[in-house]
């Protein structure tokens, strides 16, 4: 079987512009699938919008702010490179209200082991000090928290993260 170029597949959809659900059955499989399906479904039944945004890359939105990123399998970009079955999910712009709102101590664990390190992948290099959830941590990437191939309790944390960004959202709306 031939193999796609990543850079064919990026023209590809830089024209065609996938949903999730069009790339993910045809890039994850097993626990990865289903776990990515779940989230998936847990996104669109809170009315957050998944936009294609770059190869295997969608944004989540919600009341048009960013709040999410899920990637798959991805090469292009030194800091996100994901092997093949491969997903992540990184909140957008949240150190602040994960910190002020997570006191569930599974959930803290879960941020603390998903908190990513510099690597000097870009010019942000070499990393800054971050205080998450009552822990120093040093060195940390300014993309400071990636969550790849969560199993199903990580799963459920990304859940509370993405619904206290909502809720956060929401009342400011109010």
């Amino acid at each position: 079987m031939p193999t796609i170029k990543t850079e064919s597949i990026a023209k590809q959809q830089k024209i065609t512009k996938p949903t999730i659900d069009e790339i993910v059955i045809n890039i994850l499989q097993d626990e990865n699938l289903a776990n990515a399906t779940n989230l998936i479904s847990f996104i669109r039944e809170n009315k957050i919008s998944l936009r294609w945004s770059s190869t295997n890359c969608w944004q989540l939105y919600y009341k048009s702010k960013r709040i999410g990123v899920i990637r798959m399998t991805e090469k292009a970009y030194p800091m996100y490179i994901l092997d093949e079955n491969s997903w992540l999910f990184s909140p957008w712009d949240s150190h602040d209200i994960i910190d002020t709102l997570i006191d569930d101590e599974n959930a803290k664990n879960i941020i603390w082991n998903n908190v990513r390190l510099c690597s000097n992948c870009a010019s942000c290099g070499p990393g800054s000090e971050r205080m998450v959830l009552g822990k120093k941590i040093e060195k940390t990437c300014h993309g400071w928290l990636n969550m790849i191939n969560p199993n199903m309790e990580t799963v459920e944390c990304i859940k509370q993260i993405i619904k206290i960004k909502k809720n956060q959202l929401d009342y400011v709306a109010t």
